[in-house]
């Protein structure tokens, strides 16, 4: 196409856009950018000419203001430019013009968060010099100075594909002119209405005015939930925040006070539910002050009977309040949620379910069975029809589409005989839509932590490898896998570990050189596995397990291991099929509220006598430090972690603590005067590394005796009353004085100088 045509088919889609409220998106990739950018920019302004303009970079990176420099001089309104690291801060902003100087980075993760930012009418313009080379994201996933380029390719592919996309590629021009029907946001009050019209009438569309009122159900009655779930740029936290004002609202006329708790990944992923409840509160003519953050992000808002304050996560679930409020929840983790929901009575729970943190598919997987199990009334409310943007906007089908956010399971035949394991090839796999769809769709099915960066990490790190069950001939798959090849590590990386340095990519040997101090593993050769998932239909069924025997008869490797947040039910699943846990990190993820573990099957000989050592290196940190360092830990997790570890040693108890013990079972002695003996026969207990006590009493000595929590915290945590945790302790010490001393709680113990030995001497 000739440069002239391609300006003017341009010029005519954007004052399409501007009359249908869609989105048009220009990719530029050719050495000298810039004059191409100057022109679309200036053919742009000539039908908007005071745009609202975010311009994204990484202004550290040599040259990188300069142009931004050069772009800011064309605009006389609107200039915002943003550092890619900080663009979480602008999500509930909205632009005209979005542009993403792509030279020094090209990262999928930032793009689906900032495309999403333009509005109807608006532009995205990609810009870059090249798409693969010295990237700083593509930099970091390179290995043995390997790497691949499968990802960008198929990227680069996908915008040839769409309409609403406009490619200058080298001297070659692209127009790729819109042509679907789309459908305006309308806004639709219903005539009956549960919340108060002042709020309504701050809601853009029907979806928004529905969870409005929807959003009252949290309100009446005694335990209630309320989960609104929505792809980005829906409008959900906005209402949410709205809906905050109309139950303050509501409160305030039953003379009732409102504490409300709300928490979220950041806080700059609650500013929207913030700054909504202030104009919801302001069109309620309610008086408040504000605390804002030193970012300028709403902190708290507090009036007469009413508090909303921000606090993160392993805070806010341990808050005091009549209501908590989870934005962004499926990417906080399902350990956290579980504690929310045994101990909160009033809940409302936001998460995206595509955007540009992938699929939250799993999230709603788990957090329906979880609202089951625990039988809580829930009000799911659902919004489908984008705000910023018209129904149809071909950008987002684009956006879907390139980032893989549309990644889905195709049901499978029940009567499968054969199934096959493979090592798949990923040329081919990023090839095949379809196919990459339904790998990938298991993968964020099953996990719901997820982001499109991980894709590009699978697509081109030669280092990682993707190992599948597939049946009817490789047209379903059942589980997959994605493996990544860590150690051999040279001595300068090794010392560079032991000295607290980084480097990218060996996440496990990286952690037990740091924890442990062994040499040695630092050049055995392992696969970590990044992320295992069945599809649904199948979980249960062993196909996991099988996959991980399958991985381990073919490896030609010294160790087997996975690094992940320490959800209970996650660490049972490497236990139950021989990974052992040999670390646990000494502080909480900020952003997940989980502690990671670290667990390991060895292989090899040599692999087998080294995590034989960190194991018990590790079990000894973990039994001396639970009362501080893991003091936040839930009982439940800290008892796998000890379980799951085989490590032994003998310990001997000192027979006047074995008196005192009795003496407790006996009545004669409260439990605060025998905790010391209590504390060394739970010690003695884990380090025998027996099986005869109940699970509910491993978690109470843990809890309580172990990480010394008050009894309160303990039964917040478990759900487990005082009466019955002092029963689970007393029956606990019970067998284990039974079992390695052959007393019961009827047993006498006669203590004299004579039969107390050496042991203690006087000076």
């Amino acid at each position: 196409m000739e440069k002239q045509e391609f300006y003017a088919k341009l010029k005519n889609a954007l004052i399409d856009g501007k009359n249908r409220y869609y989105r048009n998106l220009v990719y530029i990739e050719k050495e000298d950018y810039m004059q191409d950018l100057f022109e679309i920019i200036k053919t742009y302004l000539e039908v908007n000419n005071s745009p609202s303009v975010l311009y994204a970079f990484h202004p550290w990176v040599k040259y990188a203001k300069d142009r931004r420099d050069e772009v800011k001089k064309l605009f006389s309104s609107q200039f915002e430019d943003v550092d890619y690291s900080s663009s979480e801060n602008y999500l509930g902003n909205t632009y005209d013009l979005v542009i993403l100087d792509l030279v020094d980075n090209f990262q999928p993760n930032y793009i689906g968060r900032l495309v999403d930012l333009a509005r109807g009418g608006g532009l995205i313009i990609l810009y870059t010099n090249n798409l693969t080379f010295n990237k700083l994201f593509r930099n970091s996933i390179v290995r043995n100075n390997s790497i691949s380029d499968i990802y960008e390719r198929r990227f680069k592919r996908k915008l040839y594909e769409h309409q609403g996309i406009f490619i200058i590629d080298n001297n070659s021009f692209e127009a790729k002119v819109f042509t679907g029907n789309v459908k305006k946001p309308e806004k639709i009050i219903p005539s009956k209405i549960l919340m108060p019209k002042e709020l309504h009438e701050l809601t853009i569309s029907q979806d928004q005015s529905k969870a409005l009122d929807g959003i009252k159900y949290i309100i009446r009655g005694g335990k209630r939930l309320v989960a609104i779930t929505a792809p980005r740029g829906r409008g959900k936290s906005a209402v949410t925040g709205l809906g905050l004002a109309g139950i303050i609202k509501e409160n305030l006329e039953d003379n009732f006070e409102s504490n409300i708790i709300v928490t979220a990944p950041s806080i700059a992923s609650s500013s929207q539910i913030m700054e909504f409840a202030k104009k919801g509160l302001q069109s309620l003519n309610i008086e408040f002050t504000e605390l804002k953050s030193d970012l300028g992000f709403t902190r708290s808002i507090e009036g007469k009977k009413f508090r909303i304050i921000y606090k993160p996560p392993d805070a806010a679930v341990e808050s005091n309040g009549n209501l908590i409020v989870v934005d962004e929840a499926a990417a906080i983790g399902m350990s956290f949620l579980s504690h929310v929901l045994r101990k909160w009575r009033k809940i409302i729970l936001v998460t995206t379910i595509h955007g540009y943190e992938g699929t939250g598919k799993a999230f709603l997987r788990y957090l329906t069975n979880l609202i089951k199990e625990k039988k809580i009334p829930v009000n799911w409310i659902t919004m489908e029809k984008p705000l910023r943007y018209s129904e149809g906007d071909p950008v987002e089908s684009w956006l879907y589409d390139a980032l893989v956010l549309n990644a889905d399971i195709n049901p499978i035949p029940k009567d499968i005989k054969i199934a096959e394991y493979e090592t798949l090839n990923k040329e081919e796999l990023f090839n095949q839509d379809e196919k990459l769809r339904q790998v990938y769709g298991i993968l964020v099915t099953a996990h719901y932590r997820n982001n499109p960066d991980d894709l590009m990490i699978m697509a081109d790190g030669n280092h990682h490898l993707i190992k599948t069950i597939s049946v009817c001939d490789g047209k379903y798959y059942i589980a997959v896998t994605q493996v990544s090849e860590e150690g051999e590590l040279s001595d300068e990386l090794i010392d560079t570990a032991l000295k607290g340095g980084t480097f990218d990519g060996d996440l496990i040997p990286d952690r037990i050189l740091k924890h442990a101090r062994i040499r040695d593993f630092g050049k055995l050769k392992g696969w970590r596995i990044v992320r295992i998932a069945v599809t649904p239909e199948f979980q249960g069924r062993g196909f996991g397990s099988k996959l991980l025997e399958l991985i381990s008869a073919n490896a030609d490797v010294d160790w087997i291991g996975s690094s992940f947040m320490g959800d209970p039910k996650v660490l049972n699943f490497w236990i139950k099929n021989n990974f052992i846990p040999v670390h646990v990190s000494p502080r909480r993820n900020e952003k997940f509220g989980d502690f990671p573990v670290i667990v390991i099957k060895p292989i090899s000989e040599k692999a087998e006598k080294i995590v034989n050592i960190i194991s018990l290196i590790f079990k000894e940190r973990l039994l001396q430090t639970l009362h501080d360092i893991y003091f936040d830990m839930s009982p439940q997790l800290a008892r796998l972690l000890l379980k799951g570890n085989h490590a032994t040693k003998n310990f001997e108890i000192n027979k006047i603590y074995i008196a005192k013990a009795l003496a407790f079972l006996q009545g004669a002695s409260p439990y605060e005067a025998s905790a010391d003996s209590i504390h060394l026969l739970t010690l003695k207990y884990f380090w025998s590394n027996d099986q005869f006590l109940d699970p509910e009493e491993e978690i109470i000595l843990i809890g309580k005796v172990l990480q010394g929590k008050p009894w309160g915290v303990i039964s917040s945590e478990t759900g487990i009353n005082r009466t019955t945790m002092s029963e689970f302790i007393y029956s606990a010490i019970s067998k284990i004085i039974k079992k390695y001393y052959n007393l019961s709680p009827e047993s006498q113990i006669n203590i004299t100088l004579e039969n107390l030995g050496d042991e203690f001497t006087t000076r």
